[in-house]
């Protein structure tokens, strides 16, 4: 079952840990995973249900996260294909973003079992 009140929280969590964590080294990939450990622990105990909110908190998340990392590399002259760019960026960027936040939803639901 999706929980879409720790969806929001966890693709708000992306979006800011990876755009305050780009300082450090591969921070903006801690920025992405992290959330979905978050989401995990919070939603049922059923591994499936970590991973499915884990793969949604990512999609959201990643794809405003890439849309906002993009664009600071537009400064072309003709601005013929910015929402090309804008579009691709946010896409390869939730996909990245999917798969570590499903990875983060299971550890997240095996931390919760293995507490409770």
């Amino acid at each position: 079952m999706l929980n879409w009140k720790y969806i929001f929280l966890g693709a708000t969590l992306v979006v800011v840990l990876g755009l305050f964590l780009r300082i450090v080294e591969y921070g903006t990939f801690i920025g992405m995973f992290v959330p979905g450990i978050i989401v995990g622990y919070l939603v049922n105990n059923d591994y499936k249900n970590g991973a499915k909110n884990g793969i949604i908190t990512g999609i959201i998340g990643g794809f405003i996260l890439g849309i906002l990392l993009v664009i600071p590399l537009l400064n072309l002259p003709s601005a013929n294909h910015i929402i090309f760019y804008l579009f691709v960026g946010g896409i390869i960027n939730a996909i990245f973003t999917m798969i570590l936040d499903a990875i983060g939803g299971i550890i997240g639901v095996i931390i919760r079992n293995k507490i409770y």
